[in-house]
């Protein structure tokens, strides 16, 4: 069953635990006892802990090579108290003096039977601290949990992404409060605050405990790997992904070194994506033909209480026959959002309204330079919501006319 935004009892502490987009409002966990190692096994084939006698290794350095353009830095506009004011780096592309490119993780694909998963891999934690998490990438094992930590006397809202799927939205408002989610699907997450658009990070789901992620000088080491012929995955929050062969000796270790300077080029001269909006099933009115387009922004804008998330225009007139496009331009750090008229996600204070006729509709989480489309051929008045952060202002209305 899918969530909605949450009421609270009272009107102060609605801004404080409210969660959009399929939010809880779990108790938190009071310890954290180590998983069991029955974790291993995934939901479709078993992994078999081994001894590895003749085992060897692939050790090796993930590189950009050449000029490689900083990204912007992340501002820092609420709480400041906990938080701060300065500005803080971007995380997403941390590359040094020689090329070496941190936080990329290499995954060795398919092997069924070898070493015991690590324990660090079993007991996953991320820590909402100083409004930032830590570790920004981290490694865990299918089919265990991952402990969800706020460490902040603020509220915090830590949602995790999995593709285009929002897994689930925790509010945690008290300081010392530890939830834990069990992830049964292997994969690449990516994790964000619904209150502090700049607290991001990933953790990658993965099935076997060959891998490893990339030190600040972009190195790293995979041992105890049985004999063969490997497929490596190469993996990097911003540069993308690539597979390499490799073939692993007993007792030897394999270089392999990758430079994905070609990969970030092709990223950075990549038009943004472009989606329908949808409601579930077809496109909502996917038969009409716009005789005109217009652009709403989503985005940041400063505020008494620090930076608010906001559609631009918050308030639209427009003729039938129109489509609207909503574009994500909050920055290259900035948090994802959708454009929903949908009642199953609606709350109390953010009400999917429209005129009778008109379809429903419900974009995917757009990404910055994201956008997706819908055209209004109903006329009335619509208003519609980004499910992560309905909460915090961001609401718009458009006026169809004939």
């Amino acid at each position: 069953m899918k969530i909605r935004c949450r009421q609270c009892a009272t009107g102060i502490m609605v801004a404080m635990l409210i969660s959009c987009s399929r939010g809880t409002s779990e108790q938190p966990t009071s310890a954290l006892p180590p998983a069991s190692p029955a974790s291993v096994t995934t939901s479709a084939d078993a992994y078999d802990v081994t001894a590895v006698a003749d085992g060897g290794s692939i050790a090796g350095t993930v590189t950009v090579s050449g000029s490689v353009q900083k990204l912007p830095p992340r501002k820092i506009a609420k709480d400041p108290q906990v938080c701060g004011t300065a500005e803080r780096e971007s995380q997403k592309l941390l590359v040094n003096k020689t090329g070496g490119l941190r936080n990329a993780v290499v995954i060795v694909e398919g092997v069924r039977r070898g070493k015991a998963m690590p324990a660090a891999a079993q007991n996953a934690q991320i820590d909402q601290n100083k409004c930032e998490y830590t570790p920004h990438v981290q490694v865990m094992a299918v089919n265990s949990e991952i402990a969800l930590k706020n460490s902040d006397p603020v509220l915090h809202n830590i949602q995790f992404f999995q593709g285009d799927n929002s897994l689930f939205n925790i509010a945690q408002h008290v300081q010392g409060q530890v939830n834990k989610k069990k992830l049964e699907k292997a994969g690449t997450i990516y994790v964000e605050c619904a209150v502090h658009g700049w607290m991001q990070g990933d953790v990658v789901v993965v099935d076997n405990p060959y891998y490893a992620v990339t030190d600040e000088n972009g190195k790293f080491s995979i041992t105890d790997l049985p004999p063969g012929k490997y497929r490596v995955r190469i993996w990097h929050e911003y540069v993308g992904e690539t597979t390499s062969d490799v073939t692993v000796n007993a007792k030897t270790e394999s270089a392999m070194d990758v430079d994905l300077k070609d990969l970030l080029a092709r990223k950075t001269s990549a038009p943004a994506a472009t989606a329908s909006a949808a409601p579930g099933g077809p496109a909502a009115d996917s038969n009409a033909k716009p005789s005109n387009e217009v652009i709403v922004q989503m985005l940041e804008v400063p505020g008494t209480a620090g930076a608010m998330f906001r559609y631009a225009p918050e308030n639209l007139t427009i003729k039938a026959g129109t489509t609207v496009k909503w574009m994500n331009v909050s920055g290259e750090d900035g948090p994802r959002h959708t454009s929903t008229d949908d009642p199953e996600w609606e709350s109390p204070q953010t009400p999917a309204i429209m005129p009778a006729g008109a379809q429903k509709w419900r974009t995917p989480f757009l990404r910055n330079g994201e956008s997706a489309t819908h055209a209004f051929t109903v006329p009335g008045k619509y208003q519609y919501f980004c499910e992560t952060h309905c909460m915090y202002g961001m609401l718009g209305t458009i006026t169809v006319t004939p």
